[in-house]
């Protein structure tokens, strides 16, 4: 009995969510029963939520005398608690008593003690470790335990780098880690087509007949050869290629060619595409019954925020659609939105996560806030400050400024240097004499998140110097760089951190090619045209990102998933400025 319930635990412990514990703890009446009923009492509580009574439970088990199995039952169950009630140090300290009896253990303990340890693992983001103790594991399970091992094998290798699979394939050529970690790196490999990843994988198994991935084909590799008989054989690419917002859509419909031209000089099989101004029809609704009466089986666009909310309101949309911006997300929903509805955009809350994300792990947490005034700027920082605060991170101050010629005002105040000369000035007064000075900042804080465009940052960063704030680390959104290099001008911008898209900061044959091919160049619509890019090599991914949530797509614009609600996010790439130029910190 009490080994069915860890068994059954492991399970539990698995998943990543912690749910809260409702339940009043009741008052356990002395009742003497078995140590084999109070296991399973636990297991019973901790299947509930209910952690309080699990505790009290495991408190009755530790004050009597148990045999060496039970012991470890005991172990077990009190691991399992700590992972679902979100308590890894706990955790911690349950597996170290695992440990120091587990060559006690039956073969079956020992087996869950490793589960156990991989999971703590992957709740601490040690992917790798996680990883290891699975693979090391696998050959001695049996049933739902090694389905839920594999699966769990392939979850840990996505949420690795792409850079971190590639080191590690390096320190395990030939082994059965090594060939998961190539198969891995194949799965991302972003510039392969549905075609070219299935020859790839059919090669891998041809290479590698007996592993496991390869008798089971874990995560969203088992849907390739569905989306490849799923690709959409027309496509309406709807996108203003007229009026005040023409420049950005023809920017966006140039990367979308080029990729579809790619894909055409390499014989991969491509849509139809038929092109629709949505400036020349009188509304969304006319424009999208265009693309119908073209044939075409999924639409890319529209891009306006206006025209995304119109189609948010309907729940009659007929094929997938992939818009390219985001509508109003309290309008978001399954209840209200057509389940046809994908959104892909650049949008600059990304921007804001990501560096709150960046910034929490270089160990930063009290910032202070720089950001412009406006709706756009409210945006961001709602954004930013839901999410840092999520994280456990501090707001010092936030300074929303105006365009202006001196920002020394402001950020003098965001600093606390003003009062510093004031206290010192009254200082001065009572004693009645004169004392050596030097002004200070406030010492509160040890970040800046800051948003502003290349012009304004250029100013901003050396009067941050100029205020005693030249060891105050800045990051910033990727509007700080203006995507070309200015090494004279983006000198005064050194020392800044921040994301941007790999389009911009990695470039690649591509990127050369619509470059040159550009009568201007790429100019300040070059992130336009990575997601005109991403939005081509997406349309036969969707249905995979959506039926496997931790499945990711390496694209121009970063590292994308799909959440629930159908909304694309990226994770971009993070660089620094040295010498005017950025530099990705991956080379740092």
């Amino acid at each position: 009995m009490a080994t069915a319930t860890a068994a059954m635990l492991l399970g539990l412990a698995g998943c990543t969510t912690t749910p809260q514990d409702t339940t009043p703890v009741k008052a356990i009446q002395p009742v003497q029963v078995s140590n084999a009923e109070l296991l399973q009492r636990a297991g019973t509580a901790i299947e509930r939520g209910e952690f309080g009574n699990a505790r009290q439970y495991l408190q009755q088990l530790q004050q009597r005398n148990l045999t060496n199995s039970e012991r470890i039952e005991q172990w077990l169950v009190a691991t399992v608690l700590a992972l679902k009630s979100g308590q890894p140090d706990d955790a911690e300290q349950s597996l170290q008593q695992l440990q120091s009896l587990r060559d006690q253990a039956t073969p079956s303990q020992d087996s869950r003690i490793s589960l156990l340890r991989a999971t703590l693992y992957g709740q601490r983001g040690e992917h790798y470790a996680a990883v290891q103790e699975r693979v090391f594991i696998a050959p001695l399970l049996q049933g739902s335990l090694a389905n839920s091992n594999h699966e769990a094998i392939w979850g840990q290798l996505m949420a690795m780098s792409e850079e971190e699979l590639a080191d590690k394939r390096a320190e395990n050529t030939g082994s059965v880690l090594g060939q998961w970690i190539e198969l891995a790196l194949l799965s991302r490999h972003s510039s392969l087509s549905v075609d070219e990843q299935l020859a790839s994988l059919a090669r891998w198994r041809r290479q590698n007949p007996t592993h496991p991935a390869a008798l089971q084909l874990p995560g969203s590799l088992a849907y390739l050869t569905q989306l490849a008989n799923q690709r959409p054989e027309r496509v309406a690419l709807m996108l203003p290629l007229s009026g005040p917002l023409a420049a950005s859509g023809e920017a966006i419909r140039d990367g979308f060619l080029a990729a579809y031209y790619q894909a055409i000089a390499t014989e991969q099989p491509t849509p139809e595409v038929t092109l629709i101004d949505s400036q020349g029809v009188d509304s969304i609704s006319q424009g999208y019954a265009e693309a119908l009466m073209s044939g075409a089986q999924w639409v890319v666009g529209p891009v306006s925020k206006q025209e995304v909310v119109a189609l948010e309101q309907r729940q009659d949309l007929a094929i997938p659609t992939l818009a390219l911006n985001y509508g109003d997300p309290a309008a978001d929903n399954e209840a209200t939105t057509s389940a046809n509805l994908y959104q892909f955009g650049l949008a600059p809350e990304d921007d804001a996560i990501q560096a709150a994300n960046q910034a929490w792990a270089d160990g930063h947490r009290r910032a202070l806030v720089m950001i412009p005034e406006g709706s756009w700027g409210e945006r961001i920082f709602t954004a930013f400050r839901d999410h840092w605060e999520a994280l456990g991170g501090v707001l010092g101050e936030t300074r929303f400024y105006t365009q202006q010629n001196d920002y020394n005002p402001d950020i003098k105040a965001l600093l606390n240097v003003d009062d510093s000369v004031n206290r010192n000035r009254k200082m001065r007064q009572l004693l009645r004499q004169t004392t050596e000075f030097e002004p200070r900042r406030r010492q509160d804080i040890d970040w800046v998140f800051l948003v502003a465009q290349p012009q304004q940052a250029r100013q901003i960063k050396p009067t941050l110097a100029f205020n005693f704030a030249v060891d105050l680390p800045v990051y910033a959104t990727s509007h700080v760089y203006s995507g070309h290099n200015d090494t004279d001008h983006d000198r005064d911008l050194d020392g800044i951190r921040f994301c941007d898209l790999p389009w911009v900061l990695e470039g690649g044959p591509l990127y050369d090619q619509v470059e040159q091919n550009s009568d201007n160049g790429q100019g300040p619509y070059l992130r336009l045209y990575a997601l005109g890019v991403d939005a081509y090599r997406l349309l036969p991914r969707l249905p995979q990102l959506q039926a496997f949530p931790n499945s990711r797509l390496e694209g121009e614009t970063g590292v994308i998933q799909l959440d629930a609600e159908r909304r694309v996010h990226r994770q971009s790439v993070c660089a620094i400025f040295r010498d005017g130029r950025p530099v990705l910190l991956s080379q740092e």
